[in-house]
């Protein structure tokens, strides 16, 4: 037992965490789902729906099934997912499945995410959802996730607040009044000025983002007055997904994030237009062929500050986003991943150079490797993680980022940052990495000052765009690892990645560059 690393990890949590735990445990204990006697009725005469809604639950639909394709039977994850009600699109007449053989299903998180499926089909019309959804609002109240707090918490409130919304009575107007409350409570918390969500996932902030929007329309087609802040909130979630969109429509796959655990970033900000919260072409974002682009040939720069991302574009040639912020969330971790400076690149409108992504959710060397600083596109020292990751979702000793300084000029656009993940090291070495991108080329150059220790800088490139457009790395410590090399856009599909690699010995300063020609 590492109790250093568990007093690292224990002495970052907020203060609830603690307190919660042995509730949840107890709760957790006693097993047995929620009863569905005396369920609330659920109001009716709705007004049709949107076509865009009902296409988004649709689009949900097809979009679960095969995410739980993909994971493997009888873990939990598959569990939690096969939980989630994505079965219930749009379609009115098929009868309501249950989940409640699996005890899972009682659990608060996917009671939530299920809450909030019910609620959405029951308003474009499928009936028969009252005791199911009365089941699911009553697993999320009496296990709200205050043990965790962060995204499982505000998918609670999300989950109560649409099942709230659907149904009417007594009890879910308690469901409604205690979900607001979480809310009123959280949505300050969990979204940073800049709109992004504090664990710094563009997965989670889309599915958060998703749920919010969901909590509007159902709250304004049952009649009941919609708080200010969740609409201010959402504007600004909206914001950010449109910033953090790259040329294909996808996003940055920095910490625990895949491109099918969430809903698509464009069907997000579909859904925020329509909803009157998002006009297209008000972020600077979008990459190339999206409202708000700029034009082919102009270098353009954005900094998220308080997520931390930098985003620097030329025009419809390279579109490039930086990891320069915090790890994640300060009392909940557990989807950081070790990557403190790591980049992504898309060229021409494909993504180039690529994040590892995620293969595994559980406590083993899939995880590890997943969350490690040598899956990266970053620079390692000393056979270490920039960020002491562990267990599944575990960190002890955390790096902080920060950019010293961005540049705008007219023939590139320029980013400088620095963290010090490795200052456990003797000498307490800082990595500062600085990124210049022009027409024709990215330029990397990193400098590690102070310290004595090994050096290892890896960069990972999708293999079939390597192979479909004439790109050239250039710089004599870069070679060709002999492992063959992955990255997973979506959970445990893996696809074929080609990783280089440059080492060396740092003896109180070490610099190291690439240059990548397009």
């Amino acid at each position: 037992m590492n109790l250093p690393r568990i007093a690292r990890t224990l002495v970052q949590l907020h203060p609830l965490q603690v307190l919660a735990r042995p509730i949840a445990l107890g709760h957790r204990a006693l097993g047995g789902g929620p009863s569905a006697a005396l369920a609330p009725r659920l109001r009716p005469g709705f007004a049709p729906s949107s076509p865009r809604f009902a296409a988004f639950a649709d689009a949900e639909k097809e979009r679960g099934r095969a995410r739980l394709a993909a994971i493997p039977e009888g873990s939990l994850l598959h569990a939690y997912e096969r939980a989630y009600g994505y079965e219930l699109g749009a379609e009115p007449t098929l009868p309501a499945p249950s989940a409640w053989d699996d005890p899972i299903a009682s659990h608060p998180f996917p009671a939530s995410v299920r809450a909030r499926r019910l609620a959405a089909a029951a308003r474009l019309g499928r009936p028969g959802l009252s005791a199911e959804l009365a089941r699911a609002c009553r697993a999320i109240a009496l296990g709200l996730e205050l043990h965790l707090l962060a995204n499982h918490l505000l998918e609670n409130a999300i989950g109560l607040v649409c099942g709230g919304a659907v149904a009417h009575g007594p009890e879910a107007e308690a469901w409604w009044r205690l979900g607001s409350a979480i809310l009123a409570w959280q949505l300050p918390e969990q979204f940073l000025a800049d709109g992004g969500h504090f664990e710094l996932s563009a997965s989670y902030h889309l599915a958060l983002t998703a749920g919010l929007l969901e909590a509007i329309e159902l709250a304004q087609a049952a009649g009941r007055e919609v708080p200010e802040r969740w609409k201010a909130t959402a504007e600004r979630a909206l914001e950010w997904a449109a910033a953090v969109r790259a040329p294909d429509g996808s996003y940055p796959l920095f910490n625990d994030a895949s491109l099918d655990a969430a809903p698509e970033l464009d069907h997000v900000l579909a859904l925020g237009e329509e909803l009157g919260l998002f006009t297209p072409g008000s972020a600077s974002g979008g990459g190339q062929g999206a409202p708000g682009a700029p034009p082919d040939d102009t270098p353009s720069l954005d900094h998220l500050a308080a997520t931390g991302w930098v985003i620097l574009r030329f025009g419809d040639r390279a579109w490039l986003a930086l990891d320069a912020g915090m790890d994640g969330a300060p009392y909940q971790p557990g989807h950081v991943h070790a990557d403190a400076l790591t980049f992504e690149l898309w060229l021409h409108g494909e993504r180039a150079v690529v994040d590892y992504g995620v293969s595994s959710y559980k406590t083993d060397g899939d995880r590890q490797t997943t969350r490690s600083t040598r899956a990266h596109n970053t620079v390692e020292l000393g056979d270490m993680d920039s960020s002491e990751v562990w267990s599944a979702f575990r960190v002890g000793r955390r790096a902080r980022a920060g950019v010293r300084r961005l540049e705008r000029a007219s023939a590139h656009v320029a980013v400088e940052a620095e963290h010090d993940g490795y200052r456990a090291l003797p000498g307490a070495p800082r990595h500062r990495r600085t990124v210049e991108l022009s027409a024709r080329e990215l330029v990397v150059l990193d400098d590690i000052l102070g310290g004595r220790t090994s050096a290892c800088s890896r960069l990972r490139l999708d293999e079939a765009t390597l192979r479909r457009q004439a790109i050239e790395i250039e710089g004599i410590q870069l070679t060709p690892e002999r492992s063959p090399g992955v990255w997973h856009p979506c959970f445990r599909k893996p696809q074929a990645a080609t990783v280089f690699s440059g080492r060396g010995d740092v003896r109180d300063a070490w610099r190291s560059g690439f240059r990548i020609r397009f």
